[in-house]
This record gives C-alpha cells, sequence and structure tokens, in this order.
C-alpha cells in the first residue's frame, strides 16, 4: 500500500470517528424528547407557540404552553407570574408516572390542574384552585406522567373532560 492511500484510509477513520463522536453527543442531548427539543429547554410564556396540546375531540382546541421537564422547571411552574394568556397553559412532564403533588405556592391568580396519564388521556381535573390554598399540596387520584396547568376556568369553559385523549405537538 502506497503512502498517500494510507494516509487517506487514516484521514476516513478520523472522519468517521468524529461523526460518531457527535451523533452520540446529539442523542444524548436530545434524549427523553419527542419532539427532538433539547430536554434541558424552558420555553418562556413568551414563547408559547412553539408547543402545543391538541384535545381530540369535535371541534379540536389547541392550547399553547410552556414546558416545564426538569426539576428546576417544575419547581418554579408558574409561580410569581402576573398573569397566563387566557387560552394558555404550563406542561409539567415527568419523567416516569406518579402521584406528583402542586401547590399554589408564590401565585397571584388561580388555576385548573389537568392531571394525564402517560398515554395523554386525561385523568381526572382539579379546577378553580386559587392562591389562598397554600400551602396545601394537590394530588392526582392515579399515577400519571403530565399535568396541565391552566387558568381557571379554563376546564370547564372549553369542556376539557376526565377520558379525553391528548397529544403533544
Amino acid at each position: 500500500m502506497n503512502r498517500s492511500k494510507g494516509i487517506h484510509y487514516v484521514i476516513l477513520i478520523l472522519a468517521g470517528g468524529a461523526v460518531l463522536i457527535g451523533l452520540l453527543f446529539l442523542r444524548y442531548k436530545y434524549k427523553g424528547r419527542a419532539d427532538g427539543a433539547p430536554s434541558g429547554v424552558i420555553i418562556s410564556n413568551n414563547n408559547l407557540a412553539q408547543y402545543t396540546v391538541g384535545v381530540l375531540r369535535s371541534g379540536s382546541l389547541a392550547i399553547p404552553v410552556s414546558i416545564a421537564d426538569t426539576p428546576a422547571a417544575r419547581e418554579q411552574g408558574l409561580s410569581g407570574t402576573n398573569t397566563l394568556p387566557a387560552n394558555a397553559g404550563k406542561l409539567f412532564i415527568f419523567d416516569t408516572p406518579g402521584n406528583y403533588g402542586f401547590w399554589m405556592k408564590d401565585m397571584n391568580y388561580g388555576l385548573d390542574f389537568v392531571w394525564i396519564d402517560s398515554a395523554m388521556k386525561v385523568i381526572a381535573v382539579t379546577p378553580n384552585v386559587t392562591a389562598d390554598t397554600y400551602p396545601q399540596i394537590f394530588y392526582p387520584a392515579q399515577p400519571v406522567q403530565y399535568v396541565l396547568e391552566v387558568n381557571a376556568g379554563f376546564s370547564s369553559k372549553n369542556n376539557l373532560t376526565v377520558g379525553q385523549q391528548l397529544l403533544l405537538k
């Protein structure tokens, strides 16, 4: 084998290794998100339209949401915000189903909690939870993997009910 062919093979092997390392890095960075977004990304309320929760029923309802999928983002939630846009929400995403508790610490407005199982089906709605309920903690009746927070009264106004199938886009 001549020397130039050997150099080409070495360069080809190094380039292939770099591509493989890059793919492994991207897989780790985007692990766990069905939409391919980085797992640690928190979308601010000013950028709600990037994700929507769709309600599958006749006369569809799309709810723009910000995502809370890290421990810090889930702990912060909507605490300290002055308002939530009228038809928007905050979607809490957990790695595994569980009985996660929610409270109204540092909240300035009321919320509905929509409890959602791992198949994105609504299993319960806790309506009209007010800020003065703090330090009470609200829990789902059975394990959930998602919790959608929307303005108080949103669920009844939009007929968001137990058994509805949701879709995250």
